[in-house]
């Protein structure tokens, strides 16, 4: 399934390779374009990162847990279901 963020990183791919607007204006002209929020896409990836990175130096799940949602402004039930996979790893994936 292509998402959003998907479409979004191809039209910024080739807009960077693009030589010429005109390109962009021919495929793209009068295209409603998509921008994710930096709270869908890196927010959780920069919370997964850190939160990996705090488990490797030794700070329990739940603290680093709660030390999360404290930076990031938000519940500690978000930033559990953000570090699921982390935490769950699936048997399928």
């Amino acid at each position: 399934m292509v998402s959003t963020v998907d479409i979004f990183e191809e039209f910024f791919k080739k807009v960077k390779e693009c030589d010429s607007i005109s390109d962009i204006y021919k495929e793209y002209g009068g295209s409603s374009i998509y921008v994710p929020s930096y709270k869908s896409v890196c927010r959780n990836e920069d919370i997964l990162a850190e939160y990996d990175a705090m488990l490797r130096v030794g700070k329990g799940g739940s603290a680093t847990i709660r030390t999360l949602a404290n930076k990031y402004d938000l519940s500690v039930s978000q930033v559990y279901a953000i570090t699921k996979e982390i935490r769950e790893p699936s048997l399928f994936g």
